[in-house]
């Protein structure tokens, strides 16, 4: 059996298990399940309302019955129904997964681009003082808490020096030129952007950096300066080759960082995304909202994951054709 096929059945058990617990955890949490599920309070809801609600969620069936309808409607895309928002769960997520993903797609690749470069360059560098200058850069903005991060660059860049607008996504009044609400977008997006990209940089370029500076000693690379290859050469296709494989694995898991983790982002920024709707959900106890938006992080999680490997087997010729035998 390959490592890929190995992968996807573990993938397929990882997500059975996140279905279960999903199910049984708002269930097994002290208090109402019917409360739970809809996020009321005692006091504020009728004996006729409650009846209603147990008869919607199906709570009066037995567990197996309740779970079975559970599994109908999860794979049919009926991901709940948000008695807060008054609206369903796949509803909410379609107005928000957009706003999201022009924060992720941009960020993942800034943060992955620098890491490289930067991990490469500082990695292979003859220059110790510029190495440990930069490496201690990262090290300190990677210990800094992501809402402290984000205070920070929004009080200085947007209201001390006023170059970028305080949050949100367009401004106040949208410019009708096609190319100007572009423009307008892009400004908005700016500061986000540069929050999430220094968050998740400094382990890339950490784990680039060592890498390569470990691999300044192996014969293959002295054999290149021996041959009078140029130093780009040699970091960014000779040593570029061997860092890729852990290099995508991380940006791989670095995606969940990006999609979940960007939560504290949205909301100093005030974009309605998915991470302000993880944390709306929360504090509103609203479970089949923070149900679907797990499921569904939990799918991309575990496909990017699934996708990483792959790429790791297509640019890695020793795992392509078999060549890692344990000695």
């Amino acid at each position: 059996m390959s490592d890929i096929t190995k992968k996807i059945i573990s993938s397929i058990l990882c997500l059975a298990a996140i279905i279960i617990i999903n199910f049984f955890l708002p269930r097994l949490m002290p208090g109402d399940p019917v409360l739970m599920l809809t996020g009321q309070n005692e006091e504020s809801i009728s004996a006729a309302q409650y009846q209603s609600f147990e008869e919607k969620l199906g709570i009066n069936y037995p567990v197996s019955i309740q779970f079975k309808n559970y599994l109908v409607n999860l794979f049919s895309g009926d991901l709940g129904y948000s008695y807060h928002y008054n609206d369903t769960v796949a509803n909410l997520m379609k107005n928000r997964i957009p706003n999201t993903l022009q924060l992720a797609i941009p960020s993942i690749l800034l943060a992955s681009i620098l890491g490289m470069f930067l991990g490469c360059t500082m990695g292979y560098t003859k220059k110790q003082r510029l190495d440990k200058s930069v490496t201690t850069a990262f090290i300190i903005i990677n210990a800094i808490p992501s809402f402290l991060l984000a205070m920070v660059i929004v009080t200085f860049f947007a209201f001390k020096l006023r170059l970028f607008p305080l949050g949100g996504l367009n401004s106040i009044v949208v410019p009708h030129h096609a190319i100007l609400a572009f423009g307008d977008r892009i400004k908005h997006l700016i500061l986000p952007i540069s929050t999430i990209v220094l968050l998740s940089l400094p382990p890339k370029y950490m784990m680039v950096r060592n890498t390569v500076k470990s691999a300044t000693k192996e014969k293959y690379v002295l054999y290149a300066k021996a041959r009078g290859i140029s130093s780009f050469r040699i970091k960014f296709v000779h040593i570029f080759k061997n860092v890729c494989p852990p290099f995508i694995t991380l940006v791989g898991l670095n995606l969940a960082f990006v999609i979940s983790g960007s939560m504290i982002t949205e909301i100093i920024f005030s974009i309605n995304g998915m991470g302000e709707l993880l944390y709306e959900a929360a504090i509103y106890r609203d479970f089949p909202t923070l149900q679907g938006c797990f499921f569904i992080i939990s799918i991309i999680v575990i496909l990017a994951n699934i996708l990483t490997d792959i790429t790791c087997v297509m640019v890695d010729p020793k795992q392509r054709f078999g060549f890692y035998e344990s000695n």
